[in-house]
């Protein structure tokens, strides 16, 4: 009994990983032979949107386009975000985004042609002119190389600070709007 409850775990395991293309694991789970995904690796788009309370947000999905399995873990690093005028000063939180679904951090390998997806969310309540981000640029470790993605994204910052970003952790699947 204890034999056929192992394959049937096993068999879940590659089903998850074969509907989503992508397998979550504890945080403290390793994925082996997997190696953590490079920018180059993956593709990126805007996948969906949240908005209200002054809190808009974007979900941004993630495709591993190589051939080859690999992992994303815990949370994106944004390194730049532009309007037209070029790049504006930001200031980055890891956490939870109003309007947007979020996870704890965790591993999450991608099989070729997986999906992952994170949210970005700005403010727009403060007293200064709104701008709208059209771009965005992100590492998947701290210090790797970047992706950059178009999107749309309203904010506005406290007079003479940064512009407050904040983002989620990566999720398996697309990011959608209807959930």
């Amino acid at each position: 009994m204890r034999m056929h409850t192992s394959i049937a775990r096993t068999v879940t395991a590659a089903a998850t990983i074969t509907a989503f293309g992508a397998v979550a694991l504890a945080p403290a789970a390793t994925a082996g032979d997997v190696s953590t995904c490079s920018a180059a690796d993956l593709s990126a788009r805007v996948t969906g949107e949240g908005a209200g309370v002054s809190q808009p947000a974007v979900y941004i999905t993630v495709t591993n386009t190589s051939g080859a399995p690999c992992a994303v873990n815990g949370y994106p690093t944004i390194t730049k975000a532009a309007t037209r005028r070029g790049a504006q000063p930001i200031s980055v939180t890891n956490g939870a985004v109003m309007n947007a679904p979020h996870s704890n951090p965790r591993l999450i390998v991608l099989t070729p042609g997986g999906n992952a997806w994170f949210a970005v969310g700005a403010a727009t309540a403060y007293d200064t002119r709104p701008v709208t981000f059209n771009r965005i640029r992100f590492a998947i470790t701290p210090g790797g190389a970047t992706r950059g993605v178009r999107i749309s994204l309203e904010a506005s910052r406290p007079t003479g600070q940064p512009y407050p970003i904040g983002v989620t952790a990566f999720m398996r699947g697309v990011g959608r709007t209807d959930g």
